[in-house]
């Protein structure tokens, strides 16, 4: 099996460094997958990957499987069906590849939860951070840099500011 990685993420294709549960402190804190978190007693997956020695789903040649069952978002978190891009990089591009750009999503939202959330946005920034591509995440935090004050004053500032910039991703181009 490839060795564990730092940062935990599920099997299934959750990157969860990013969910919120595993950004919560006290017991309702899961510890992510790999790290056998929260969810993982009754996965099929988390033992499944293990077991054929595979550091995920998206490296498995029987990909997608009846054991993924539904991809869909969880109850109370909306990622933007996270686990089946995931799951389609991985399986497109390597585990390498997308671990290394999931790091770099999970080091910036480290740095937006420090610096933007005012008490009330963790959900917010953790579904903005499941949802989106890192190029964007970058092109949010770049702009985020120059806002100044203490979270509780910069929270709704950078909602804007990440609402701005999601809506010119959607506009159209004119060469």
């Amino acid at each position: 099996m490839e060795k564990r990685e730092a940062l935990p993420y599920g099997y299934c294709g959750m990157p969860c460094a990013l969910c919120s549960r595993y950004r919560t402190q006290g017991k309702s804190r899961c510890a992510g997958c790999t790290a056998d978190g929260y969810y993982t007693e009754p996965c099929k997956v988390h033992r499944c990957c293990p077991e054929k020695g595979l550091a995920h789903c998206g490296t498995c040649a029987e990909f997608p499987c009846k054991k993924l069952g539904n991809m869909g978002d969880f109850r109370d978190l909306n990622t933007g069906h996270a686990k089946e891009r995931t799951c389609k990089s991985v399986r497109e591009s390597g585990f390498a590849p997308w671990y290394s750009a999931y790091a770099e999503r999970a080091a910036l939202l480290t740095t937006a939860l420090a610096r933007y959330n005012n008490g009330r946005m963790k959900r917010y920034l953790c579904e903005l951070f499941l949802q989106q591509e890192v190029e964007v995440l970058r092109e949010i935090m770049r702009r985020a840099a120059a806002l100044s004050g203490t979270p509780r004053e910069n929270g709704p500032a950078f909602q804007a500011l990440a609402a701005a910039v999601l809506c010119a991703q959607d506009a159209p181009h004119i060469p």
